[in-house]
């Protein structure tokens, strides 16, 4: 008996509903009536972009295009008829275990003569060949079986996120996912409905026409895969990018999955069109999307929410798109921005982080001058405070002699300090604070002067963490007098 699993009909997608229950749903029951549910239910931060991201290239191809008006009478009429209409058109596309053309997969990949790999190589959370993780068991020679359903999350999730880097199966290599390592940021509503139609991004007719999902194309030859040349194609919009098959996969069908094929799969050309929930932002070789650092929580590239010009950036087009959508229904309420994804070091994970945040749509359509002044000088402050904390550590190691220290034994004495660390872990809530009270129409010249009172007290307390982590003994003290001067720049920085 043919083995099959269609994801329209059979509950697989992790959901919440308006009651708060946890349940799973089909794409039928998720698409069709999007406002009996409030969100995706996954708790893996990708997993739940992924899954936003494939329900929303649904819409755009089941919706068709449209401008921000269009895409603001969806929150009140959603076009359930038109969807479903799609849906039947592409029915057996969606059917994970289909013999010819299985969901997002390579169906000839059986034929490829490539050795079984356990589905655990599909999944960042569990230890597979080299990848260690600490809380994971996994072993390769006896995979843990998932079910269809989560399989089928496993399969979108990694399609967009999984890191570049060696594959040795039909290529030596493959490209990165169209959405790993990009900071990526989702506007969201009260319901499902109001999430989908925030985020769908407006497109002309003409783009529509070239933007086909993964399903409706013909699916990679082998042959075609086995080059870069010929695998690279070119990325033609949303649905496009948000169903991109970044990996030649094939499942093994059944009701206890373990095993999968994998191999290299198609690589992107450059486009000119940047991810629509990623910012661009310019640098010394031009323009390129916002990624997503270790270092640098969500607060601290605010303005490429609100599209500062004078940085030469522009917002993530769901954002901009959601902002006007606001207010064009005259609704000033914050609006719910979920920002995130993955970062990669090569084949590796670094981490995944996912962010809520509430922003005024007032800020966001442009209107965060004030905000993003505080933020240049949170930034402008930061770096004479490093300026002066490494003076204040290179004063102690030389230690009153006359040659200089090294400068990787300085920095490492300011990292051991932990004070940078603490002055940007103390400014975020300051800063989203000053956010808050900026949309509920507080005076920006006031809003700046309580941040700056703010700025000197966080570098007052940094400042004496890191002179408390060096002692309090006759060369700590005099570390400090001889930095005091540099000290004193950074107050004249805040006050500038």
């Amino acid at each position: 008996m043919t083995t099959t699993f269609s994801l329209l009909q059979e509950p697989w997608i992790p959901l919440i509903a308006n009651d708060g229950t946890h349940d799973l749903g089909s794409l039928r029951d998720t698409l069709l009536r999007p406002a009996a549910w409030q969100r995706i239910g996954a708790t893996n931060p990708i997993e739940a972009l992924a899954l936003y991201r494939l329900l929303l290239a649904i819409c755009h191809r089941g919706i068709g295009p449209g401008d921000t008006e269009d895409r603001a009478a969806l929150l009140e009429n959603w076009p359930s008829q038109s969807l479903e209409d799609y849906l039947d058109r592409w029915t057996e596309r969606f059917d994970l275990f289909h013999p010819e053309r299985p969901f997002l997969q390579a169906p000839d990949l059986a034929e490829a003569g490539l050795k079984p790999v356990p589905w655990t190589r599909l999944a960042p959370a569990r230890s597979s060949g080299a990848e260690r993780i600490l809380w994971d068991r996994s072993l390769d020679a006896h995979p843990e079986a998932i079910t269809p359903a989560q399989a089928a999350v496993t399969l979108v999730t990694y399609l967009q996120f999984t890191p570049g880097g060696l594959v040795r199966a039909l290529r030596s290599s493959a490209e990165q996912g169209p959405a790993c390592g990009l900071l990526l940021t989702l506007p969201t509503g009260s319901t499902l409905q109001e999430t989908l139609a925030l985020s769908l991004a407006p497109q002309t007719e003409d783009d529509h026409k070239l933007d086909r999902a993964s399903w409706e194309k013909a699916a990679p030859t082998i042959e075609a895969l086995k080059t870069k040349d010929s695998a690279t194609k070119p990325l033609r919009g949303p649905a496009d990018r948000y169903t991109w098959l970044s990996r030649a996969l094939l499942l093994t069908p059944g009701a206890a999955i373990t095993h999968l094929f994998c191999g290299a799969g198609l690589a992107p050309a450059l486009s000119s069109t940047p991810d629509p929930m990623s910012a661009v932002v310019s640098g010394k070789k031009g323009s390129f999307p916002l990624k997503l650092r270790e270092d640098r929580a969500m607060w601290r590239d605010f303005h490429v929410l609100t599209g500062d010009r004078s940085k030469g950036s522009e917002p993530p087009r769901v954002v901009s798109a959601a902002a006007s959508i606001r207010l064009l229904q005259d609704d000033y309420s914050p609006l719910p921005l979920l920002t995130g994804g993955l970062l990669p070091d090569q084949a590796k994970i670094v981490l995944w982080r996912l962010e809520e945040r509430h922003v005024s749509p007032k800020l966001l359509a442009g209107q965060g001058e004030a905000a993003n002044k505080a933020l240049e000088q949170a930034e402008s402050t930061g770096n004479q405070l490093r300026k002066a904390l490494f003076s204040l550590c290179s004063a102690w190691l030389q230690n009153g002699g006359e040659r200089s220290p090294a400068a990787k034994d300085v920095k490492a004495l300011l990292h051991s300090t932990q004070a940078m660390a603490h002055y940007w872990a103390a400014l975020e809530p300051e800063f989203w604070q000053l956010v808050d009270q900026l949309g509920q129409g507080q005076d920006g010249h006031q809003a700046l002067e309580d941040w700056r009172r703010r700025l000197r007290q966080v570098v007052h307390r940094g400042w004496d963490q890191a002179k408390r982590s060096l002692g309090d003994d006759g060369r700590a003290l005099a570390a400090a007098g001889r930095s005091d001067k540099v000290r004193g720049k950074v107050f004249k920085v805040i006050a500038a």
